[in-house]
Parts: structure tokens; sequence; C-alpha cells
């Protein structure tokens, strides 16, 4: 069977150059190698009104497996019982950015002065406390640099926060990158307290190697003030699966496509990580497409990952 682009070169045919008959000829073999392609290419072959696997964070895509659910539940958790600390970790592309979207719009803007804030190698204490205070829209004098003015500064904003019935949620992505000193602002933060509450929350959310790294000694104080700590794990065969379906039928998709050997395939080669298994699925899609399949199974998931 020809595939599309098969099909495209046998349309082609060499036209006369210096030929007005040649030129329309070939504007007309154009017209016919367009209506080759599916509409919309391999969205529109598969009937998908948006890319399911794009490379992107896209909260409307988010599927919940249970340890996205309990991670999501504790960090609410930790707001709304006044606790001071919690932290989600996981491998990279596990969803944990995801997370702190979903995390950034769900808090009661009524009740909770929500900000999210992405550390960034090199971070230094200041620049820390300089990002919170500009993601707060607190401005901050001309000149100010040293670290017990933005402390002050900060401490009072969440002060008037408090005044106004909001409590202060910071939510910290690529924790694992904070220096010593930045983790001893964030405990600082945390230390802000009346005598019934403390004032502020602070969401951290990275790598497993920063859950390792808080057991040593020095960092006590820090772990004691976590009351929730969350993991996210790989999906498993049966995850994956439904996190397909799930995306799929998010994009227009409402009929099955992949097979089980596919799914089986895509969670081996993946290994359960959400944002491998998207980069598989998005070229298993175009592969499938290619190949003019009604449906994808295990041969069309190995012949599109073959080149990787």
């Amino acid at each position: 069977m020809n595939t599309p682009f098969q099909k495209i070169m046998n349309l082609i045919t060499p036209a006369p150059s210096n030929s007005a008959d040649g030129l329309e000829s070939l504007v007309s073999q154009s017209h016919r190698v367009i209506s080759a392609f599916p509409t919309g290419g391999f969205l529109g072959f598969y009937g998908l009104k948006d890319n399911p696997f794009a490379d992107s964070v896209n909260p409307d895509f988010f599927y919940r497996t249970n340890a996205h659910n309990e991670a999501l539940e504790k960090m609410r958790m930790t707001a709304e019982h006044k606790i001071s600390l919690g932290m989600v970790t996981g491998p990279s592309g596990t969803g944990k950015t995801l997370l702190t979207q979903i995390l950034l719009k769900s808090f009661d803007e009524e009740k909770y002065e929500t900000i999210l804030v992405l550390v960034t190698p090199g971070l230094s204490k200041t620049g820390l406390l300089r990002e919170i205070l500009s993601e707060l829209g607190v401005a901050q004098p001309a000149g100010m640099s040293r670290t017990e003015d933005l402390v002050k500064l900060l401490s009072n904003a969440i002060i008037e926060l408090h005044e106004e019935g909001r409590r202060l949620v910071i939510i910290v992505d690529e924790c694992h990158l904070l220096s010593a000193e930045c983790l001893h602002i964030l405990r600082t933060i945390s230390n802000l307290e009346i005598p019934d509450r403390k004032l502020a929350s602070c969401l951290l959310f990275g790598e497993e190697r920063f859950s390792k790294r808080l057991q040593n000694p020095s960092y006590a104080s820090l772990r004691n003030r976590m009351f929730f700590q969350a993991e996210l794990t790989p999906m498993s065969v049966k995850d994956v699966g439904q996190y397909v379906q799930f995306r799929l039928l998010t994009a227009g998709r409402m009929t099955d496509l992949f097979t089980e050997d596919a799914i089986e395939a895509l969670q081996e080669k993946s290994g359960g990580i959400c944002r491998t298994l998207n980069k598989f699925s998005f070229l298993t899609l175009i592969e499938g497409a290619r190949q003019e399949c009604q449906t994808i199974d295990g041969e069309i998931v190995e012949a599109a990952l073959h080149k990787i």
C-alpha cells in the first residue's frame, strides 16, 4: 500500500519549464498533492482538534493519577491548615510544574494571595526575596540590598495580607536548585507568625534529590515544619492507558486508537514518565498517520521510535 508520501511522488511528473501548458499542469498537480494529505495533517487523520501530546503545560490535558491527586490534596491542606511548609518531589517530567499551575489557580483569591517562584541556578538569597516581593507587587526602594531590609519589607507585606484576612502561599518550583542560604530564607519566612498561626505557607516542588538533601541534620528545622510531603512516581501500564485515552478524548477523539500492545510499548519505552510519554506518543501519531493506520499497535510504536 502506498503511503501519502509515495502517492505524492507518484503524482508529480516533470513539466516543461518553457510551456504554459506545462505550468498549468504543474499547478493542477500541486492541488492534487495537497489533497493527498488528510485534512489537518495527522490531527485531521485521527479526528483530533488539538495535539493531545503537545510539549506544553496545559491544565486542560492534566490527567490525575492517584499520586497527583494525593500531591494536590496535601498541598491544599498545607495552606488550609496554616502549615508553613509542604513538599512534592519526583523525577523530572512527572508533572510537578503542571501541579504548580493548577494550584496557582485553585486557591480562593479572597482567602489567599498565591504566587509562583521559579528557581534558577545561582539564585541568591536576596534574589529570592526580590523575586517574592516582585510577585507580590511590593515596591522595593532603590538601593535596598541588605537581606534584613528585604525580609522586613516582606514581613510587613505578609502582615498586611493577614490584616486583610488573606494568607500568603508561595509556590516554589525547581526547589532542588535552592542554595543553603535560600533555604534559610524560607525557614525565616516560615517563622513569621502570630500567637495562634503561621502567616505564610511555602509549597516546594523539586526533584527526588532534594528530599534526600533535606535528610542532612543541618536541615532538621525545615523537615520538622513539613507536615505534608508527597512523591510523584512513574506511571504503570494501567495509568499510561488511561492517561493516553484521557488526552485523546480531551483533544476530540471519541473512539479507541491505541491497542493494548501499543500502550505496553509506550509505557516500557517512556518508563512511565509523562514528558517522555508525550514525546513518544506524538511521534507515534505521526508515524501512524504516515502509514495511514486507523489504529496504532506496538509495531507502529516501534517504527516511530526506531531512530531515537
